[in-house]
């Protein structure tokens, strides 16, 4: 299937229109040759509008149009206290009237949680403080498994990390996107493309995507997550939930997803905490020009530039997933916080860590 043609079905499919240009294709020859690289390049999604960018914009633009999210008063949402997908949540919450039950669990600190942090609390949001993320899953499963569309208070449950068939539409047609500027002759078709696999719905989005847009790519899905929440399994679940979804919706005919090779030993010490690989990362990134953040974006590029330097890869794209930087950081946002996560919080607001 031609990607145009896939992508014209896929927009009979309801979404905001939130997306509208491409996210650009930023190269990095520099870098490309110093790693042996036939072609890297950078898909920005850091630069897509509206609501600060970001890859999370794209499966939001689809499941806020659809019931029970787009009749909701209310979503109700669960992540790390730097989570940027509660934080781009009640962003959108904001432009639309609606309202965020955020439940956060606490994760390692870094300005990028931070800003995270005070844009949630700065919009339309009450804030539940849990210490661990085990300690949330308890307390409300109902955020952590698809069983119930509203949580106890009566919010419409957004699913974590905005993964679910729906959502992933979003991730599918990013792919198609990436097919249409190949064809328009702005990169080389890629070999393989890197991206950041948390929740997995991009990974899994993607791989369906390039299989219908006809490019012969393999997604390399960075796990950030523990291996129980990173698993073959659940990337095969994910790709035919979504494959359905788009049959179901008239997108015909739905080939097999394109291979996804996941790729573990770039978590650290766990989910949320930066590795010396993933700063290094950043850094790399950074004297081209682009800016990552050291717990998704940064571990996946440590892992492509592992891998360069040990084998060819030919042509590269990565994903760029993050939201733009800088995030703005509205003074006195530690007035909206729990009080347990504003004396955890420190000096960040005010007082000493404990």
């Amino acid at each position: 299937m031609r990607d145009l043609d896939a992508l014209r079905m896929v927009d009979r499919i309801p979404r905001l229109g939130w997306i509208g240009e491409p996210s650009p294709v930023t190269p990095a020859p520099r870098l490309a040759s110093a790693l042996g690289l036939d072609f890297l390049g950078i898909k920005r999604d850091d630069l897509c509008e509206p609501l600060h960018g970001g890859t999370k914009m794209r499966k939001l633009d689809y499941l806020l149009a659809a019931p029970p999210l787009s009749t909701a008063a209310a979503w109700s949402a669960a992540g790390g206290i730097g989570s940027g997908n509660v934080a781009a949540l009640v962003v959108a919450a904001g432009r639309l009237g609606r309202r965020v039950h955020a439940h956060l669990f606490w994760t390692d600190l870094s300005s990028a949680v931070i800003d995270n942090l005070a844009l949630t609390a700065s919009g339309p949001a009450s804030i539940r403080f849990y210490p661990s993320r085990l300690e949330l899953a308890l307390a409300r499963p109902s955020l952590f498994l698809p069983l119930r569309a509203h949580d106890a208070d009566g919010a419409a449950i957004v699913p974590l990390g905005g993964t679910s068939a729906r959502g992933m539409v979003g991730a599918a047609r990013a792919a198609l996107e990436l097919c249409a500027q190949v064809r328009a002759g702005e990169l080389p078709a890629p070999a393989r493309v890197y991206v950041a696999l948390g929740s997995g719905g991009t990974a899994a989005g993607l791989a369906v995507g390039l299989a219908l847009g006809g490019l012969g790519a393999r997604v390399v899905a960075v796990a950030v997550v523990e291996r129980l929440l990173a698993s073959r399994l659940r990337l095969r679940a994910l790709t035919a939930g979504l494959r359905a979804f788009l049959a179901r919706a008239g997108v015909a005919p739905v080939p097999p997803a394109a291979p996804i090779d996941l790729v573990h030993g770039h978590l650290g010490r766990g989910y949320g905490a930066p590795t010396a690989a993933s700063l290094a990362a950043c850094d790399a990134l950074a004297a081209e020009g682009i800016p990552l953040e050291p717990v998704y974006t940064g571990k996946a590029m440590a892992a492509l530039l592992a891998a360069a330097r040990a084998r060819r890869l030919g042509p590269v794209l990565f994903w760029h997933t993050a939201r733009r930087e800088p995030l703005p950081r509205p003074e006195g946002f530690c007035e909206r916080l729990p009080p347990a996560l504003s004396r955890r919080l420190g000096a960040h607001c005010g007082g000493d860590s404990r």
